[in-house]
């Protein structure tokens, strides 16, 4: 089973990325897992903004789970979620050693009006400091069918 870890600032563009792997995956039985980050200042943490912070992360990242289980029902993939209050690249660090991950997919943020796209500053962290894993980034405005349809037999030139 590939284990896949899915970073998510509950952006449409993090979905977007996540809603890809699966279908990337899609004849491969996978557990995602889906993780989302507090990296902010421990002393917001403290006391009830702090304890309103976590709340609103658990319970994004439990939408999160239900809608991309309803788009994967006929899939053989499992979901997991994570929330944590410790820094992102520290965070993905010891969820890949300790869950022994496959693959770190994340969403990326196309720049309007540029001839290429950049990639948003947290994936390009991860892509740079994160060597033990290979790292997919997505661009925004990717859908899987156009990939399928970029790849498939009627348009490869022999």
């Amino acid at each position: 089973m590939k284990k896949i870890l899915v970073p998510t600032d509950f952006s449409d563009n993090a979905y977007n990325a996540l809603y890809y792997a699966t279908r990337l995956f899609k004849n491969e039985p996978c557990l995602f897992y889906i993780l989302n980050t507090l990296d902010t200042d421990k002393s917001t943490l403290l006391g009830k903004q702090g304890e309103q912070l976590i709340n609103e992360s658990k319970e994004k990242l439990i939408e999160v789970f239900h809608s991309i289980t309803r788009d994967t029902e006929d899939y053989k993939h499992s979901f997991d979620i994570i929330s944590t209050s410790q820094k992102l690249i520290t965070t993905i660090e010891s969820i890949v050693e300790e869950k022994q991950i496959n693959l770190i997919v994340m969403g990326t943020k196309g720049a309007t009006g540029a001839k290429g796209f950049f990639i948003g500053s947290n994936t390009s962290n991860i892509i740079q400091k994160i060597k033990c894993c290979p790292v997919l980034a997505v661009p925004e405005t990717f859908n899987f069918e156009s990939t399928e349809a970029l790849f498939s037999a009627k348009n490869m030139v022999v």
